[in-house]
């Protein structure tokens, strides 16, 4: 790869987290407040969202808030070139390389009878089966079907920056992050004693041991030995 082809890694301010990691998911209601949002800072002519319709960005958010990927995943991101500074494993810093990620393409997408499947690679070295299906009678999926269907082959679904989607859902609410989204959707899926801990990693693309982390913020575990203990006292009576 040519220096040519690499870009300088975008930094993020270090406050961007300033309020904190949010510890709630994002319910349908909330959601729609937020498209709402873009919709309103969209005519009022906010910088970041001048060089993009509409459509684009609230078909991405809602592709965000239904699969819970990574940011990455499905806007793609250029190859990038950074620093690691010196830690304990190496004292001197150390130049990485991220490849490029194409993000989901015309083609990654497809509907299959009552489902909209989306092909979405993992990143940090994580595993999918199959691609990610949302049925099609979902709120908001109607704007994703529409974006998809009059992308051009061959061409990115969501032609959008990193650094431009990140400034927009600041804007919309300075608590919230494109990650956010990730967590959210985690965090549900993982409160549902019918999913298990296979259906998890492989639609998310996560290890089963970090799976745990969120099963236990989840509070699936804690409902799950609170409904023993009711059974147990209610079967001694």
């Amino acid at each position: 790869m040519s220096s040519a082809q690499v870009t300088t890694k975008h930094n993020f301010p270090e406050h961007r987290y300033k309020h904190g990691k949010q510890k709630h998911s994002i319910d349908l209601d909330q959601f729609k407040e937020l498209l709402t949002e873009v919709e309103n800072l969209k005519q009022q002519g906010f910088f970041y969202l001048k060089k993009y319709d509409l459509l684009t960005v609230q078909s991405l958010l809602s592709a965000y808030f239904w699969l819970g990927v990574r940011k990455t995943e499905l806007i793609g991101s250029k190859a990038k070139r950074y620093v690691l500074p010196p830690c304990r494993r190496h004292i001197q810093p150390l130049i990485k390389i991220a490849e490029a990620v194409p993000g989901v393409l015309k083609e990654n997408i497809k509907i299959d009878g009552e489902w909209l499947t989306i092909e979405a690679t993992p990143r940090k070295k994580g595993s999918r089966e199959a691609p990610l299906m949302i049925p099609l009678t979902f709120p908001f999926v109607d704007l994703i079907v529409t974006q998809w269907q009059r992308t051009e082959p061959k061409c990115r679904v969501w032609p959008v920056s990193e650094w431009d989607i990140w400034k927009i859902i600041k804007e919309c609410d300075a608590k919230k992050y494109i990650h956010f989204f990730r967590f959210s959707r985690i965090t549900e899926m993982c409160s549902d004693p019918n999913q298990s801990l296979a259906d998890l990693c492989s639609w998310f693309g996560l290890t089963p041991q970090t799976i745990d982390s969120y099963l236990e913020r989840s509070g699936r575990f804690i409902r799950r030995a609170a409904e023993k203990m009711k059974r147990q006292i209610e079967k001694g009576e």
